[in-house]
């Protein structure tokens, strides 16, 4: 809810030294002692004595200060008035979103004239004889309305100044947490979250996403969260995945400050985000002007100024750069440990990791979640004539040809000696029947080659699928299914070329 602070911001900021010193310089101008409120009037400082007329209010519910929800709402400082010439003086709090958190309270003072009508009406309204009333205004402390102004000026500058120091101490805080957690990370997965995570923290987004390439330019490592999912995150997705191969094509940093007016962004989503802002920024490497990965974050609702988590993710990036390298080499030897060595297909624990992992993910979204089976037929026979070597090569090449002909997004595996296994996240059955079906012919009808010379290698290949619907089954039971799959295909092949 955007009247409430978001969880840490106005605590530190009431308790740190700067905004002491801010209270005392309007204190020792004023006499009069600065507490804080957040938009729920709840008080973040000690509360003052009221007098006499402050509690007659409070008593019939009235006070504006604790039951007028929009009486802290304030675009600058000022005298908010709770009856005739009584109130108090208002100056808002924001973060470093410039979205107002909370706000600096004087104690009540009459800082007008306070004229007889209008507080015997109030007195007639609360059933309150109307001396009784006047009498309790007039003995508020009196304190002139310029004089309070002229000193609030000053407590506004302070407290924005405070809000762009917060502001820079959370990206230390950050960096320092993220180095802790990529020191103690598990594995790569957690470890590029870390990253999101961070960047989520920093820039207040709704979405966002990290995206890590390998020496050569592939991709690495990509990480994306949505802390509140709705029906869009997956177009989400692909807006930040489209924006993050931009910027580390381009090697620049990139505002949309209205996706909806953005042609790029419409056909990245389909037209499915039709509102929100998006800025991303290029991760470097070292000095130089190349880059190996690249962040993006979006927001729901557009923003004119994107200018604040633009900085923001540039001291991230510039600040935290050893952090974000360190990560990216425990990625690298993490992957590097979960290839296989002959194919270089994933390897069968990253298998195990990923289904269990797009099995989460799909449960977590309700989406689809298919498998295709690849299995070479005659494989040992082509061991036995090629070796090792030459069968290995024919892998590699079969490997590249699947990479190269489906979706980044989806991941192959090496079940075992002749097996594949291809991970399709977002895919229901049909679609893992189509991609199965294609990919086959194309390993099919492709020349391959196992010893370097013009002699071509022909492969026959059975397929099988599996699919489950919004995460519903487990790995266990997704693989029996693509088992029983390719087992039925393999027996139609054998059946086929009996009858041929």
């Amino acid at each position: 809810m955007d009247d409430q602070p978001l969880e840490g911001d106005l605590a530190p900021l009431v308790e740190s030294p700067e905004f002491s010193r801010i209270a005392d310089r309007f204190q020792s101008s004023t006499g009069l002692r600065l507490q804080a409120f957040d938009m729920e009037t709840r008080p973040y400082t000690p509360v003052e004595v009221y007098p006499r007329y402050c509690r007659m209010l409070q008593e019939q519910k009235v006070c504006p200060l604790y039951f007028d929800r929009a009486f802290l709402r304030r675009d600058t400082e000022t005298m908010g008035v709770c009856a005739a010439g009584v109130g108090h003086f208002i100056a808002p709090i924001r973060n470093d979103k410039e979205t107002q958190i909370g706000a600096v309270v004087s104690p009540a003072v009459k800082f007008a004239a306070n004229p007889v009508e209008p507080l015997a009406e109030l007195a007639f309204k609360l059933k309150i004889f109307p001396d009784e009333l006047i009498q309790a205004a007039e003995a508020v402390p009196e304190h002139p309305r310029e004089k309070l102004l002229a000193a609030g000026e000053l407590v506004s500058v302070g407290l924005n100044l405070l809000a762009e120091m917060q502001a820079k101490e959370r990206v230390g805080h950050a960096l320092r947490q993220l180095e802790t957690q990529i020191a103690e990370s598990p594995n790569s997965e957690t470890l590029v979250q870390h990253l999101v995570d961070a960047v989520l923290y920093l820039t207040r987004a709704d979405y966002a996403l990290v995206l890590l390439m390998d020496n050569v330019g592939g991709e690495l490592s990509s990480g994306f969260d949505q802390p509140s999912p709705d029906h869009l995150v997956e177009a989400k997705r692909r807006l930040l995945e489209g924006i993050g191969e931009w910027v580390k094509h381009a090697d620049r940093p990139v505002t949309v400050p209205d996706v909806s007016q953005s042609a790029w962004c419409r056909y990245l989503t389909g037209e499915a985000v039709d509102a929100g802002s998006v800025v991303g920024v290029p991760i470097p490497v070292g000095e130089g002007k190349e880059t190996f990965g690249a962040i993006a974050v979006g927001y729901d609702l557009p923003r004119e100024n994107l200018d604040e988590p633009m900085e923001a993710l540039k001291a991230f990036v510039s600040e935290g750069l050893y952090a974000i390298v360190m990560g990216r080499r425990l990625i690298q030897a993490e992957h590097a440990s979960l290839l296989d060595p002959q194919s270089s297909a994933y390897s069968q624990r990253y298998l195990d990791e990923l289904l269990d992992k797009e099995i989460s993910r799909a449960s977590r979204y309700g989406h689809d979640l298919s498998l295709a089976i690849f299995e070479i037929d005659g494989y040992e026979a082509l061991r036995g004539k090629y070796g090792e070597s030459g069968i290995g090569r024919v892998l590699r090449e079969a490997v590249a040809l699947i990479q190269l002909k489906t979706r980044k997004i989806n991941s192959l595996a090496r079940l075992k000696d002749s097996t594949f296994c291809l991970v399709i996240p977002e895919g229901d059955r049909a679609v893992a029947a189509r991609t199965a079906d294609r990919l086959r012919q194309q390993l099919e009808e492709h020349p391959f080659s196992a010893n370097g010379t013009s002699e071509i290698v022909r492969l026959g290949v059975n397929v099988g699928i599996a699919a489950t619907e919004a995460g519903k089954d487990d790995r266990a039971s997704l693989l029996a299914q693509a088992d029983e799959s390719l087992a039925q295909a393999r027996s139609e092949r054998r059946m086929s070329g009996f009858k041929t």
